[in-house]
């Protein structure tokens, strides 16, 4: 595995999307606790670090998905895989290897943004408002579910075969689970009772008794909803920058969802026809 690893990281050093992508990150890092800055001294509030820092984890999952899906589906389109197993390389080698190189260019994008964000931030914004201990928690939480993130594109490319096919599959796979995330998520911020106004006689208005809200969800509709929020890669993004994300329990979804999807991945690439 080791010649494809090294081979892999040639690709990676000259993968243009790559850089495009940590290019847009760094900006993106760069720019938003500037913006953040700008607009607390306009409007005379306090900003903290903590919320632009984190924030890039809600649209990791989409630009996981396009970097894999060309990534990966450009050895199909080459044939570069067909071409490993003809020289003696074996099918669970080809689908780690391109699985390890995947995960290290994600997080390679998500530093280039985290480190820029820092440094801009602490020095406009300030220390994190959150203990040191939290920061590295919810850092080390942040990778888990890019980790996670990456076994499932990873498995969605490696199974399917043309290039055309796994950047359609995996793009819409990712905007799918953030939407049914968000989705979710909105579903379970609804008040059980909304306030009500009345018109007095005089025409003015008067706060007037609660109403059940129609769309609060309760009972197990509301513990499904809850679970799969928290099961979600797309979902633990969202409670994440909320500062609702339930760490004990996020790590062990994505520790199954991880291992669940490189099995799968790797024993449907072991019987797929490559022909």
């Amino acid at each position: 595995m080791s010649r494809l690893l090294c081979a892999g990281v040639i690709r990676l050093k000259k993968s243009r999307l790559l850089w495009l992508f940590c290019g847009l990150m760094s900006a993106l890092g760069l720019l938003s606790p500037i913006q953040l800055y700008l607009q607390a001294q306009k409007y005379d509030f306090t900003a903290s670090i903590d919320q632009p820092f984190f924030s890039h984890i809600m649209y990791m999952g989409v630009i996981s998905a396009v970097f894999i899906s060309l990534f990966i589906g450009a050895e199909y389109s080459n044939g570069t895989v067909r071409n490993k197993l003809i020289v003696g390389h074996s099918r669970t080698d080809i689908y780690f290897s391109n699985l390890i190189l995947c995960i290290a260019a994600c997080f390679f994008i998500s530093a280039s943004y985290m480190i820029p964000n820092a440094c801009a931030g602490l020095l406009l914004l300030g220390p994190f408002a959150l203990p040191p201990k939290s920061v590295a928690i919810l850092i080390f939480c942040l990778l888990c579910i890019s980790f996670t993130i990456t076994t499932l594109f990873t498995m969605a490319a490696m199974l399917l075969h043309t290039k055309a096919g796994i950047a359609v599959t995996t793009i819409l796979a990712a905007f799918l689970l953030l939407f049914a995330a968000s989705y979710l998520a909105a579903s379970l911020q609804q008040p059980k009772e909304l306030e009500d106004y009345i018109i007095t006689a005089d025409g003015e208005f008067e706060l007037g008794e609660p109403v059940p809200n129609r769309h609060y969800v309760s009972g197990t509709k509301r513990q499904i909803y809850r679970f799969l929020l928290e099961f979600l890669p797309q979902g633990q993004c969202i409670l994440l920058i909320s500062g609702e994300l339930p760490v004990g329990r996020a790590l062990i979804y994505d520790a199954i969802l991880a291992v669940f999807t490189t099995g799968a991945g790797l024993l449907g690439f072991r019987k797929k026809d490559m022909n």
